[in-house]
C-alpha cells in the first residue's frame, strides 16, 4: 500500500469513528429528555411533594430556598438535563450530592426536575 492510499484509509476511519461518536452522543441526549412535559401542573406538583419529603429538610431548603445549597428559585441558568443528571447521579467534590437514581424511577426525577423547572421560574428569594 502507497502513501496516498494509506492515508486515504486512515481518514476514512477517522471520519467512521467521529460519525459513530457524533451518532452516540445524539443517542445520549435523546435518552435525557422529559417523558411529559415539565410544565404540567400534576407533574409539578408531584416533584414538590418530593422535594418537601426528601430534598428540603437538610441539603436545599423549602421551597428550594435556603438550605446548604443555592436558591432554586430566579434561576435563568437552569437546564433541565443537567438536573436530570445530578439528581440520578449525585455529584462529587466541594458540592456534594448524594445519587437517587436507583431510589426513584426516571419518571419520578423527572417530576423532581418539572418541580426545579418551577421554581427557576419564579422570582428569586430576597
Amino acid at each position: 500500500m502507497n502513501k496516498p492510499e494509506f492515508a486515504l484509509r486512515s481518514l476514512r476511519a477517522g471520519l467512521a469513528g467521529m460519525a459513530a461518536v457524533v451518532a452516540l452522543a445524539a443517542q445520549a441526549a435523546d435518552e435525557v429528555k422529559p417523558p411529559f412535559p415539565l410544565t404540567d401542573p400534576a407533574r409539578v406538583e408531584a416533584g414538590k411533594g418530593r422535594f418537601g419529603a426528601t430534598c428540603a429538610a437538610y441539603c436545599h431548603g423549602s421551597g428550594g430556598v435556603g438550605g446548604r445549597a443555592p436558591s432554586f428559585t430566579g434561576r435563568s441558568d437552569f437546564v433541565p438535563a443537567e438536573a436530570f443528571k445530578v439528581i440520578s447521579e449525585g455529584r462529587r467534590g466541594t458540592d456534594i450530592m448524594p445519587p437517587w437514581g436507583k431510589t426513584f424511577t426516571q419518571e419520578q426525577i423527572w417530576e423532581l426536575v418539572a418541580y426545579l423547572n418551577w421554581l427557576a421560574g419564579q422570582p428569586a428569594a430576597q
